[in-house]
């Protein structure tokens, strides 16, 4: 791994406009030689590939995650480079039919804890910190194994609990060790913490907590520093089991805003309508070219995520390029018509006293009418919860005229908030991640 340069991890984080231009044409270039020579899939798909052009990769198809799921085995060997074996293979989606799987040989492992450990040091994580790693393990989750030898070769001291590891031994091991931080899935992270309390927390201080998997939203962390007292909130990782990291935040990001692994990835922001790539400020859909997958390339693989590039530098001094997360292309609902997104209604809860980041939000279809339905924890008292409901209701709506116009004209239903328990909001029993969107169509 390489040595860090302080204040920042490695050299590239402070390389030149040039350097960086002349390094990432020159590793897109290569890549997508690579690709078409080795993976049959690539052959003719990548013949449209325009080295010296400014999006050399307009031209190119798309990569879906549903192709993936044909091309990869268990289905097919089309996106495989090679015939021997030696692989690691992660799942991620559903589990019926044709599972979605990720394959990496075991170079590939070993090369992928650069990006990690560079968002673990730009956050603040010090070699001196005790870690509890909560991430996901088990049922070909990727999670927990790269996070775990990530820490070990960062250098701090490692407490691999998993994300299934009941709070009470997670308690008992953070008061007899003096475990400082902890990293994990955010809502598992958090929810951790809820059940700490619950058993009492002298003895113990959790000061930093990393994250990723899913967003933190500015009410998470607001409890997470009024209530537990963290200090540092951050995610040292944004990405999925397909493309590895894409981003990391440093201090200085904001909520949902990252500085792009450039080095690693080659990331693309697409207004897909009108099939030109995004301005900066534009929000597209995010698609990325990922160099270090040798074993399976991916080539403009379209993450999933909406993104946007901003013009400005990080105050940090990296120079490597922010852009700012919108969440999942899919975290969007339309009700009547409005698009209502995840985002928008997370933001409205923070602004109401009293109830916790937890929220989900449904599209139901009643009578050939759509109803936005929002479910939010909190923890306040039963009767003062019609209230808060009533004061969310009001929130949301105030900034939505297309939304109250088709309630007062009858074509969609009244919005309905429920309040309901801390922890009752359904969760993904594999990962622990929070069920946020459901559309019921």
């Amino acid at each position: 791994m390489t040595a860090r340069r302080e204040p920042f991890f490695d050299a590239w984080e402070s390389a030149s406009e040039a350097t960086r231009r002349r390094v990432i044409r020159k590793r897109l270039s290569e890549y997508v030689g690579y690709a078409r020579r080795r993976a049959p899939f690539y052959r003719d798909r990548l013949s449209r590939f325009k080295c010296g052009s400014e999006q050399p990769l307009a031209e190119v198809p798309v990569l879906r995650p549903d192709d993936c799921r044909l091309l990869l085995p268990p289905k097919s060997r089309r996106l495989v480079v090679g015939r021997e074996a030696g692989w690691t293979v992660f799942q991620s989606g559903g589990t019926t039919g044709f599972p979605k799987t990720a394959l990496f040989s075991h170079s590939e492992m070993e090369a992928l804890y650069l990006p990690n450990a560079r968002g673990y040091h730009a956050v603040g994580l010090s070699k001196s910190d005790r870690v509890a790693n909560l991430f996901a393990v088990g049922q070909l989750y990727m999670g927990f194994l790269h996070v775990h030898r990530a820490l070990e070769a960062f250098g701090c001291t490692n407490f691999p609990f998993s994300n299934h590891t009941p709070a009470e031994f997670v308690r008992s091991c953070a008061r007899l060790f003096h475990i400082n931080c902890i990293t994990g899935v955010a809502s598992v992270a958090l929810n951790c913490l809820r059940e700490m309390e619950k058993l009492g927390m002298r003895g113990v201080r959790i000061e930093k907590l990393y994250y990723s998997a899913e967003h933190l939203y500015d009410a998470d962390k607001a409890e997470l520093r009024e209530r537990f007292g963290v200090r540092q909130v951050a995610t040292h990782g944004y990405g999925t089991v397909d493309t590895w990291y894409l981003g990391y935040q440093c201090a200085a990001c904001p909520t949902g805003v990252f500085h792009a692994h450039d080095d690693q990835v080659f990331l693309e922001v697409w207004d897909e309508e009108a099939r030109r790539p995004c301005a900066a400020g534009q929000a597209g859909m995010l698609y990325a070219t990922v160099w270090s997958r040798r074993l399976t390339p991916l080539v403009r693989y379209r993450v999933g995520d909406r993104a946007r590039w901003l013009v400005d530098r990080c105050p940090c001094g990296r120079t490597t390029p922010l852009f700012e997360l919108l969440g999942r292309g899919d975290d969007i609902l339309r009700i009547g018509f409005d698009s209502i997104d995840y985002g928008y209604v997370q933001g409205c809860v923070s602004r109401v006293p009293g109830l916790l980041g937890s929220v989900q939000m449904q599209k139901q279809r009643e009578a050939g009418r759509d109803r936005l339905v929002v479910r939010v924890e909190t923890l306040a008292r039963s009767k003062v919860r019609p209230a808060l409901a009533a004061a969310l209701e009001r929130e949301i709506l105030s900034r939505r005229p297309t939304l109250c116009r088709g309630t007062a004209q009858k074509t969609v239903w009244p919005l309905r908030v429920e309040l309901l328990d801390e922890g009752r909001l359904p969760r993904n029993p594999r990962t622990g991640k929070l069920i946020r969107v459901i559309d019921d169509r």
